[in-house]
């Protein structure tokens, strides 16, 4: 494992080695470096640098670093990379990975691109399903064994065909027509009597899913069995492919990265490394949909301009009361969606849940309104505005609970995704009615306040 540090050190080393034009250093530091690492040593080299090592690197070289990129610069590096070469690396690639970079493409270069690769009757398959779904992120790279053969038989079969550890570490059975019949692991094989049939050593219930599954349902499938890989069967029973452990961390991460951008109104391919435009592009629309919002809540203050005439003092307590409910809603909204995501919370548990904000809504709002409220008391010296900045507390904090639990549930039971910008939803509600709380409230008892 290679620290931050190390890679600076090794990116200046490179650097150098490449300003130098000493080829068979750079190569021979490439080489000692792990795939993951060129990755970060990658993303520290200017343009023409990154050209030069990737003319360094051999085709299964690339095909390694690649794997390895995050998606906009992978993106980068595919579009300037000439389709023959493409070809020939996507050759050495994961298929999951090599069917991402070809929907990366214009449908007609990955077209033209497929046609050159000689594991194109292995990927094109893949292509047909949705990049979110089992399907999409699954591999044709296992092990298959009849359930007819010995324990020796497939020994000898393993020694012979050489897999890769990922592709080995669970063994498919399946009958004639490639329809699973169970799993063995390679533990199981190794401890079993060579004569012994594979019938008689694997495992009949299998944990699979279906090509047209989500990503996220397979993950937690995957998470919940304590599994190494997931197969991926269709409605026959035909397996079709696997999908393997360090896919679904790949899964698990987008999945969390998407539902945190969402919820702030970012879109989930949003990257701190994509072009000035391009985050502009996808970021401006929803701070506009916030500005909107923002009106709102200034016309709320608007109406009772006069009341705040009165009582200038409000407008210290309006961003107290509504500020404190958005973070309470923001930590239940939080709380909501991550369980949903997990498949702990369902629209059924609405009812219950609901019950449990509101509970914790009275006991936030209690608690902050008093110390809002003796705050206010003691600074004006009249019990008036402690009432009306303690209940205000307490009435947004009600909404905060409330709001942050119904919200993403709602999306949910309209077939919509509950983590797009809830927060945003969350914190028009809020500071709407925050401020009506404290405004309305101040509008009754304006002649306890002044």
């Amino acid at each position: 494992m290679t620290t931050e540090q190390e890679t600076a050190t090794l990116a200046r080393r490179l650097e150098e080695l490449l300003s130098r034009d000493d080829v068979q250093g750079a190569v021979e530091l490439l080489d000692a470096t792990h795939p993951a690492d060129q990755a970060d040593l990658f993303l520290r080299l200017d343009e023409s640098e990154r050209q030069t090592v990737l003319a360094l690197l051999s085709a299964n070289g690339i095909a390694d670093l690649l794997e390895h990129l995050d998606e906009d610069v992978l993106g980068e590096v595919v579009e300037q990379m000439p389709r023959a070469t493409l070809a020939r690396v996507l050759d050495y690639t994961e298929m999951d990975i090599a069917v991402d970079i070809l929907r990366l493409l214009p449908p007609s270069e990955a077209v033209r691109t497929l046609s050159q690769m000689t594991t194109a009757a292995q990927v094109t398959p893949l292509l047909g399903h949705s990049d979110e779904s089992a399907g999409g992120i699954m591999t044709r790279g296992y092990v298959a064994l009849h359930k007819e053969m010995t324990v020796g038989e497939a020994v000898a079969f393993l020694r012979a065909t050489r897999p890769l550890a990922e592709e080995a570490y669970y063994l498919y059975v399946l009958d004639a027509g490639n329809h699973l019949q169970g799993i063995v692991n390679l533990r199981q094989l190794v401890v079993s009597d060579p004569k012994d049939k594979m019938q008689d050593v694997m495992t009949r219930d299998v944990v699979s899913v279906r090509p047209d599954t989500d990503q996220e349902e397979a993950a937690r499938l995957l998470q919940h069995y304590r599994l190494r890989a997931i197969p991926v069967v269709d409605d026959a029973g035909v397996l079709r492919g696997i999908i393997t452990a360090d896919d679904i961390i790949d899964v698990i991460t987008e999945e969390a990265t998407e539902d945190m951008f969402r919820m702030a109104g970012l879109p989930g391919d949003d990257s701190i490394f994509a072009p000035v435009a391009v985050s502009a592009r996808k970021r401006i629309p929803w701070l506009v949909v916030n500005l909107l919002t923002a009106f709102m809540a200034g016309g709320m203050v608007a109406i009772f301009e006069g009341t705040i005439a009165k009582a200038a003092a409000l407008a210290v307590f309006m961003p107290i009361v509504a500020g404190q409910g958005g973070n309470a809603g923001t930590q239940t909204v939080t709380i909501v969606v991550r369980s949903m995501a997990l498949g702990e919370l369902e629209p059924r548990d609405a009812w219950r849940v609901l019950r449990k904000e509101l509970a914790l809504g009275v006991i936030r709002g209690v608690l902050f309104g008093v110390m809002v409220g003796v705050a206010a008391m003691a600074w004006k010296g009249q019990w008036g505005w402690g009432v009306v900045v303690g209940v205000a507390m307490l009435l947004n904090m009600l909404v905060a609970g409330l709001m942050g639990t119904f919200i993403p549930l709602g999306m949910k039971a309209f077939r919509l995704d509950p983590a797009v910008a809830s927060g945003v939803f969350l914190t028009t509600f809020t500071d709407v009615l925050g401020f009506l709380f404290l405004l309305g409230l101040a509008t009754i008892l304006i002649g306890q306040l002044t």
